[in-house]
Order: C-alpha cells, then sequence, then structure tokens
C-alpha cells in the first residue's frame, strides 16, 4: 500500500486533512472541513482508507515514519525563521516523547499537562504554546502510533514471504518491550471506558494490527508454510492478544521474577513455531 501525497484527502486549507480528524471519536459528526463522518462506515475499512492516505511529509515528520522516508539529504543552510522552525519542532518533539511516556507509565487520565510539562522542563504556558489541551497532545501521541501502524501495513507483502520474517518482525515492531507497544497496551486499557476521548481511534488501531496480521498469516497459509485448517483471522486476533498481554507482563509480572526466564520474544517465538507447518 503506498503513500502518495498528492492522493491524499485535503482540509479547507493546504496539505492533507489532519488523522485526528479521519479518527474522529465523533461519527456522524462534521469534520474540520465541514463535512461528516459517514455513520455505518465499516471501521476497518474506514481506518485503513485513512492510513493510506497519510502523507509522506507527514511521515517524515513523525518518528514513526522515519524508517520509511529518507530525510538524511543535506539542504541549503537554515536561515533564522527556519532555526526558529527546527528548534520549535525539536520541542514538540521533546514534548510527544514524554507525553508518550507518561501515557504509557500512567495512561491518559493518570497524567496531567503540568507532569508533562515538568519532565520535559518547560513551563505550563509554554506546554500550551505547543499544545493547547491534553486532547490536542493525546491526538498528537495518537498519530505517532497511527505512523507505526502504517509501516507495519506497508510491509505486509515482505512479511508473507517466509515465518522467519514474520518472527522477526514479532520481536521487532511489534516487541512486546517497544515503547510504542507499551503505550498501545495501556490506551488499549483506558479506552474501556466509553467516554475516552482516543476510544475510537485505539480501538481502529487494534483493528489494523489485527489485519496486518491476519494478511500477514493468510500469505503464509497460501504458501503451505501454516498447520493444516489454520485459520489467519483466528490466529491474528489471538496473536495480538498474546502481544499485549506479554507487554504488560514485561511491565509487572517481569519486574517481580528473580529469574531471567520469561523472555516475551522467545515466547512469542515458540507461538509462531507452533503454527509453522514441518
Amino acid at each position: 500500500m503506498t503513500l502518495d501525497a498528492a492522493s491524499a484527502p485535503h482540509g479547507p486549507g493546504t496539505g492533507p486533512t489532519p488523522l485526528s480528524s479521519l479518527f474522529s471519536d465523533r461519527v456522524g459528526e462534521e469534520l474540520s472541513d465541514g463535512g461528516a463522518v459517514a455513520a455505518g462506515v465499516d471501521p476497518l475499512a474506514q481506518v485503513l482508507r485513512t492510513l493510506d492516505g497519510i502523507s509522506a511529509t507527514e511521515l517524515a515528520a513523525s518518528p514513526g515514519g522515519r524508517a520509511l522516508i529518507d530525510t538524511s539529504l543535506g539542504g541549503p543552510p537554515e536561515d533564522e525563521g527556519t532555526a526558529d522552525q527546527s528548534a520549535a519542532s525539536t520541542r514538540r518533539e521533546e514534548i510527544l516523547d514524554s507525553a508518550s511516556a507518561l501515557f504509557a507509565e500512567r495512561g491518559y487520565h493518570g497524567s496531567s499537562l503540568r507532569d508533562i510539562s515538568r519532565r520535559v522542563g518547560i513551563s505550563h504556558p509554554g506546554m500550551l504554546h505547543h499544545f493547547s489541551s491534553k486532547g490536542a497532545l493525546l491526538n498528537a501521541v495518537i498519530d505517532r502510533l497511527e505512523a507505526h501502524a502504517q509501516g507495519l501495513l506497508d510491509s505486509v507483502e515482505v512479511l508473507q514471504t517466509s515465518p522467519q520474517s514474520l518472527i522477526a518482525a514479532l520481536t521487532g515492531p511489534w516487541d512486546p518491550r517497544q515503547h510504542s507497544m507499551a503505550l498501545l497496551a495501556t490506551l488499549s486499557a483506558e479506552v474501556v471506558n466509553p467516554d475516552h476521548p482516543g476510544r475510537f481511534r485505539i480501538a481502529r488501531l487494534r483493528l489494523v494490527h489485527e489485519y496486518v496480521l491476519e494478511q500477514v498469516l493468510t500469505g503464509l497459509a497460501e504458501n503451505d508454510c501454516l498447520v493444516p485448517k489454520a485459520d489467519p483471522k483466528f490466529l491474528a486476533r489471538t496473536l495480538f492478544s498474546l502481544l499485549m498481554s506479554l507487554t504488560v507482563r514485561e511491565r509487572t509480572v517481569r519486574e517481580l521474577q528473580k529469574t531471567a526466564d520469561g523472555d516475551p520474544a522467545a515466547d512469542v517465538r515458540a507461538f509462531v513455531e507452533q503454527l509453522i507447518s514441518e
């Protein structure tokens, strides 16, 4: 699935419509361009269309997209205005890093803007200069998770090539020890609250991860790499549930263990090996 900046949906100004609008928790209400999110639209279809619409520029600006887009080429020397913009962008990333860490540790409701500003080392008004509310900050944090999901979505064909490719991803981007997985696990637990502001975006992200795994497992089944009668859809849900459970275990039970057993990567590898045909 390609990333085409030109084909991305556009809002009333310049540039694509923000993902936070397309992933609105207010299904059926107005988007930023005055349109409406159609009620009854299949959530998976909606989220996949949205992820396909992430522009290259948006991905380049987020940590989740740096592995997909080469931004290493040098350019002309920065003028003063560009340097100011760069400093603001750096500060914004520092805020997002700290917010992501606190949301992963304490959850959205357990973290305040003042907590985040203290961790960054800026004043509360300085925080509000970059993000007007905690809800806006949460949307930006989830944008990062969506970029991470987009990278996996774009890698489906590669991951279908062999069981070893899938195992490498499960101990890489999907590694339960990764910060992005911890953040998703914490927010996933929180959004059982129907009033959580990120409820639908996080739920749809889970659908995307399950969809990617289903497509990978389907490809492996078509290549006779899975055991007979394996159901890719069921296995995808089970496998992602295992990843989420191991992510939580890594940050709770693992801390109580005196031995080094229970390595999550080894557990995931052992699970997948049970699915592979000999």
